[in-house]
């Protein structure tokens, strides 16, 4: 059996490939296996509806919705395969929860094909910042806990979102919210997919989840040609970027390490960067590490065996490319949710990252003023000269920030 590899690069990929995939089914346990699929539910129905509220802001149509779940879903996919045979790690993929949510707010303000222009421009500096091994050097040119801000900020709308929905669907949206802190409370491994389940459970009870118009078959990305402009390089561009650097490959990278591996911090940016290059034409919002659900494959109630684990984040690969596979499927089931259960459950798997994302910005008093401005910023959803209030929110964060850093030191 290979041993682990922990980004020594000591062994050639082809080889550690094809060791690791003779051993897998060897390897494949029960626990690993569960912990495998639980990702992929938490990482579907938990965020896709982020999505779809996305698509139709943009007005995307029926087509280009499924390419774009069809990207996101195989890029997953090919990540969390391609990594974890190659690393013997539970290396999990994902698509960023907060750069989705993000469109949601910036696709009402830009074209669909400046979106696809700004997931170009990011997926082109992901992979250079990944080759030349400048994550510190990034992170460290905005404080934390303003990039923290302008995330809590993003995803602020979503937390609020829930209760114009209760207010609309009350029986659904509570039964929803009482289970998801029925699970927070006895500590369930996906309390999402178990608020989720309850409100469609609900909503098929009281008729309100339309039939649906299941299509099964094969996904056709779509092509949009990019148009490059200054106002979406800005304000959707960049801070993909740093959303997806901040809060999906640095927690996830930091996941790995607690849990006792060397991870290959270079070469998960690299791969993640390469896969959104090439499907940012077919509507791919960018592929990264898992940050949410990067603990589930990682620990003991996984996998005992830590040099087994990996197998998880093949299972959870698998499962993301067969959704993908049938994206237009997999998007006709959302269609026949209640609109209001679906803000609902987004706002509710949003909840823990909008939590720790305002409790690191606002902890530290150096940054705290920063981080409120920003914060604020972000939550006004402004457009001034064509740039939109992430931006915005940034730049006023690290003004202030260096105003006060300035006066502390005088």
């Amino acid at each position: 059996m290979t041993q682990m590899y922990e980004g020594t690069g000591e062994v050639p990929a082809l080889k550690a490939i094809w060791s690791n995939l003779k051993d897998f089914p060897r390897s494949l346990s029960l626990s690993a296996a569960v912990a495998g699929i639980l990702i992929v539910l938490i990482g579907t129905f938990g965020t896709g509806p982020i999505v779809v509220q996305a698509a139709q802001v943009g007005h995307l149509s029926e087509a280009q919705t499924a390419s774009w779940f069809f990207t996101i879903l195989m890029g997953s996919g090919l990540y969390g395969i391609y990594l974890s045979l190659r690393m013997r790690m539970p290396l999990v993929g994902a698509w960023s929860t907060p750069s989705a949510a993000l469109l949601v707010t910036g696709l009402a303000t830009h074209t669909i094909n400046e979106a696809v222009a700004a997931y170009f421009v990011s997926a082109v500096l992901l992979t250079i910042i990944g080759w030349a091994g400048l994550l510190e050097k990034i992170l460290a040119l905005v404080p934390r806990p303003v990039t923290m801000a302008m995330l809590g900020g993003i995803l602020f709308n979503f937390g609020v979102g829930i209760f114009p929905s209760l207010i609309k669907e009350p029986v659904i949206v509570l039964t929803m919210i009482v289970c998801f802190f029925i699970g927070r409370r006895f500590q369930w491994r996906a309390p999402v997919v178990a608020s989720f389940a309850s409100g469609l459970i609900v909503s098929v009870l009281l008729g309100k989840a339309h039939q649906p118009h299941l299509k099964v078959e094969w996904a056709h990305p779509v092509w949009v040609s990019p148009h490059f402009t200054i106002s979406s390089i800005a304000t959707l561009g960049i801070p993909l970027l740093l959303l997806t650097l901040t809060s999906q490959f640095a927690p996830g990278m930091t996941v790995l390490n607690g849990f006792g591996y060397k991870a290959p911090v270079n070469r998960s940016i690299v791969t993640g960067g390469l896969l959104s290059l090439v499907s940012a034409g077919f509507l791919s919002s960018g592929v990264n590490s898992a940050a949410i659900t990067a603990a589930i494959g990682s620990g003991e109630q996984a996998e005992p065996d830590k040099t087994r684990r990996y197998t998880a984040g093949v299972v959870s690969g698998l499962g993301y490319a067969f959704l993908g596979i049938f994206g237009s499927t997999f998007l006709g089931f959302f269609g026949s949710i209640p609109t209001p259960m679906l803000m609902a459950i987004a706002g509710l798997a949003l909840m823990p990252a909008i939590a720790n994302s305002t409790h690191e910005a606002l902890i530290d008093p150096q940054y705290r003023e920063a981080a409120l401005i920003t914060l604020l910023i972000t939550v006004s959803n402004i457009h001034a000269l064509k740039l939109g209030a992430p931006f915005w929110g940034l730049i006023g964060g690290v003004i202030v920030h260096q105003i006060v850093v300035f006066k502390g030191k005088k």
